[in-house]
């Protein structure tokens, strides 16, 4: 812990830095960002970026011989640590602003949420690196193969300063362009992603489990026998409908609670509908071709039975229509091999949502 607490201080001035450079790309003060990108321009614009950034570390060491802390100096800065609306430059300023005790819990709640999306950004970025390499979608590979094999020959033909110019403005347009589009407006980041255009549209493992499925779906409708009109036979267990509702196919039947209703969620080869088992009345019937999104729920279900007599697995499914309806179904001890189906049978392109 000694190390730790030294490591936090010897780092404060490193700290202040980051949490400048997070502001200047987050554009919190458009002047200041706007400052630091005309600097940036005439420095690229005359190729004085590396003599620049050297001059400007070089100006800081000597600055601070010359200049020091000030009375002034000493009181911004203990305006700022005491002010809890600012945000704090450094880790020990964190510290001092939420206490020696909350800190702790208030660094992960303020941080959490955001690692966990970089974190599965991250694992993402790996798993469709992994699937390029191995050739899970040939056509994608091929094509991004092609696609840097062309950008090695023009570099091998491009004079170096001119790769370098062209390196500097990219680095630019990330950091003063893409990066404050992917943090004000997260569900647009992987977009304006650099890596994510590299392997667009080579799946991660979720995505390749999908298109498995999916594949699987289509070879058991394929599979399927159908009548002398074209109408897949009927071989599950007959259930009172509408007559629209008896033509399909029916491949699934699953127990669940809707709206304090029992009753079955049963899947076809285009849509899901919910029967109730007492009157067998049809509550909806569901297009998958109209389904937005597809959502797990785990609620805690309280222990007051034991668990032999507890009849609440606890486990539901979310419905979202495009059209904003919400279908919310409650206790479904075969929610996984349910959401299987929906997704096999679905054919559309679905992505895991962090």
């Amino acid at each position: 812990m000694p190390n730790i607490e030294r490591l936090i201080v010897a780092t404060s001035p490193i700290q202040e830095f980051i949490m400048t450079t997070r502001r200047v790309y987050r554009w919190e003060h458009p002047a200041e960002t706007t400052k630091y990108l005309v600097i940036y321009l005439i420095l690229w614009y005359f190729n004085l970026l590396l003599p620049g950034i050297l001059s400007a570390l070089l100006y800081l060491v000597v600055e601070r011989k010359v200049h020091g802390n000030t009375l002034e100096d000493l009181r911004e800065d203990i305006k700022h640590r005491e002010d809890t609306q600012q945000t704090a430059l450094s880790l020990n300023e964190f510290i001092e602003k939420k206490g020696d005790e909350k800190w702790a819990d208030d660094i992960v709640q303020a941080v959490g949420p955001w690692l966990m999306v970089q974190l599965a950004d991250m694992a993402n970025f790996f798993e469709s690196l992994r699937n390029f390499y191995e050739w899970r979608k040939p056509t994608r590979t091929a094509a991004t193969v092609g696609v840097s094999a062309c950008l090695i020959i023009a570099c091998a033909l491009t004079p170096a300063w001119l790769i370098v110019k062209a390196s500097t403005l990219g680095a630019g347009f990330t950091f003063f362009g893409l990066f404050p589009l992917a943090v004000n407006f997260p569900e647009y980041r992987l977009l304006v992603s650099p890596t994510k255009r590299i392997f667009w549209n080579i799946p991660t493992h979720a995505e390749w489990a999908v298109k498995y499925i999916q594949a699987e779906g289509t070879r058991v409708i394929a599979n399927t026998p159908t009548g002398s009109n074209g109408t897949p036979l009927p071989t599950a267990v007959p259930i009172k409908t509408t007559t629209d509702s008896a033509k399909v196919h029916d491949f699934g039947f699953f127990e669940v609670h809707h709206e304090k209703s029992k009753g079955d969620l049963i899947m076809s080869a285009a849509s899901c509908r919910f029967v109730s088992k007492k009157s067998q009345d049809l509550h909806f019937q569901l297009l998958y071709s109209d389904i937005n999104k597809i959502e797990k729920q785990d609620r805690v279900v309280s222990k007051k039975l034991p668990s032999q007599l507890s009849m609440d697995s606890g486990k539901d499914l979310k419905l979202i229509m495009k059209s904003g309806q919400e279908y919310l179904l409650s206790d479904m001890q075969r929610r996984d091999e349910a959401f299987t189906q929906i997704v096999g049978f679905s054919q559309a392109m679905w992505q895991v949502v962090w």
